[in-house]
């Protein structure tokens, strides 16, 4: 109920298709389903940091559910959304459960739904700011290791804390405060390097095969850029020194600047093809095929930490790509075995493949051929 503009529905995935297109025209709803199936995967928006736009303009709650079969057990993940308050006093909370029992952390029900987001922004990822590469591989490597997630939100809160302390004016007086600040910055921030690292340690071999068959004669390497010092360290004890030493070193240029600024928060993920750096030398087509290739490697590495395949969700991806690009990707879903759900205006651009099944969304309303049952999205009563 109340999900943005969507009516009331309960929709069920055909457990004998894996690739369910949603499909109409624009502004009908079709991502605010993707939306839905995302946020009961890690209880954010890919579209929004403000949970009151989740909610229907009209309403005052937003309830979505997913139940689904793992490999070894039937699964059930709820959230709520709702407004208390009103006018500018208005905040909006959320509750979860997991199979019927509430959960207090994230944490705690992250990932329970596998899920693997691929929006028409991510195509030019490289030539994005590093902000943007940071988040992908914080989520990414949440999905192969969700306990990632409360460290990488141990780090956020320490930075807050430090940059907070720095904005006030006071750290310059509080040098027995920001020693304190600094090492458990360097312990949280080693963890989430080694974290990043390994992830793109992992990645690389299978960008590289799925980028291969596009561009067989270009080579990939995907490099964790941080400082030197950090670079040069091999375990989570050696890179929380170096971070501690570097946080040491800028700490006057910090308290001058108000923010820190050495750290996990200022890496970024280098992508190079051909021996040279994709964002300045590629082309806009082999920058798709990268990020292609990323994606399908990053639910490779989710399915083998899982052990089963998770569901990949597309917004309006394969509008954006070429034909050959798009017959790769559908070819390559299929070779992997996972469910897909996608969103297109035109479903015609989407192969009449073996295992495919179309659900039509017009004015929030959805109209599903065929129905099944292996997951099924609730919005409403």
């Amino acid at each position: 109920m109340g999900w943005r503009n969507l009516e009331p529905l309960d929709l069920a995935f055909d457990p004998a298709a894996s690739l369910h297109v949603l499909f109409g025209q624009n502004g009908q709803g079709k991502t605010n389903v993707i939306e839905a199936l995302y946020f009961l995967a890690t209880f954010r928006s890919f579209r929004t940091t403000q949970a009151g736009d989740l909610i229907r303009r009209d309403g005052t709650e937003a309830r979505v559910s997913v139940d689904l079969q793992t490999m070894d057990a039937a699964r059930l993940v709820e959230a709520r959304l709702f407004r208390e308050g009103a006018g500018g006093k208005a905040t909006v909370n959320r509750t979860i459960s997991v199979d019927a029992k509430p959960v207090r952390r994230v944490s705690a029900a992250f990932g329970v739904l596998s899920a693997v987001l691929f929006v028409p922004e991510d195509l030019m990822l490289a030539r994005a700011a590093p902000a943007a590469r940071r988040r992908f591989l914080d989520m990414a490597a949440a999905g192969t290791a969700p306990a990632y997630l409360a460290e990488s939100a141990t780090f956020q809160r320490v930075l807050r804390g430090r940059n907070a302390l720095l904005r006030s004016g006071r750290a310059a007086g509080s040098t027995a405060w920001l020693d304190t600040v600094d090492e458990q910055l360097a312990q949280a921030g080693a963890r989430v390097v080694m974290r990043r690292r390994a992830f793109v340690r992992d990645m690389a071999p299978q960008a590289q095969e799925f980028f291969r068959a596009l561009h067989a004669d270009l080579a990939v390497r995907l490099v964790y850029d941080a400082d030197e010092t950090v670079a040069g360290a091999s375990t989570e004890e050696a890179v929380a020194v170096a971070l501690l030493d570097g946080l040491g070193a800028r700490r006057a240029t910090d308290i001058r600047r108000r923010h820190t600024t050495f750290g996990p928060q200022t890496d970024d993920l280098g992508l190079h093809l051909g021996g040279h750096l994709a964002r300045e030398h590629a082309s806009q087509g082999q920058l798709r095929s990268l990020m292609l290739a990323l994606k399908l490697a990053e639910l490779v590495l989710v399915g083998r930490a899982r052990g089963e395949t998770g569901v990949l969700l597309l917004d309006d991806v394969p509008s954006e790509l070429d034909p050959e690009r798009r017959r790769f990707l559908f070819e390559t879903l299929t070779a992997l075995g996972c469910q897909c759900v996608l969103s297109v205006a035109d479903r015609g651009v989407v192969p009449a493949v073996a295992g495919r099944a179309d659900i039509q969304v017009a004015g929030g309303r959805v109209t599903v051929v065929p129905a099944g049952q292996e997951f099924s999205l609730l919005a409403g009563n």
